[in-house]
């Protein structure tokens, strides 16, 4: 997967505003990655996957149900490690 700079001020990709989502669940990791998007000034929709059967919907959609899971610009970032690494 190819990591891609995030930048604040609710921008994403090159100063283009746009709104990322943010698919969490009620995990540690989810509000980290929450708490670290917020903090960077980005924009965000987040859904909640563990109410009504969205995890399943994951895997379908995006080939994964990893959570926390940002979707953006066509792209999208599986995991903690990868969202915290396009931040930096």
């Amino acid at each position: 997967m190819r990591f891609e700079k995030l930048s604040g001020d609710g921008c994403l990709n090159g100063g283009r505003v746009m709104e990322a989502i943010l698919f969490v669940d009620k995990g540690e990791e989810s509000q980290r990655a929450q708490e670290a998007l917020a903090n960077a000034g980005i924009k965000l929709r987040i859904i909640d996957v563990s109410k009504n059967g969205l995890r399943g919907w994951l895997l379908f959609e995006y080939g994964t149900s990893k959570v926390p899971l940002l979707v953006y610009d066509g792209k999208i970032l599986a995991g903690l490690e990868e969202i915290l690494k396009a931040l930096r």
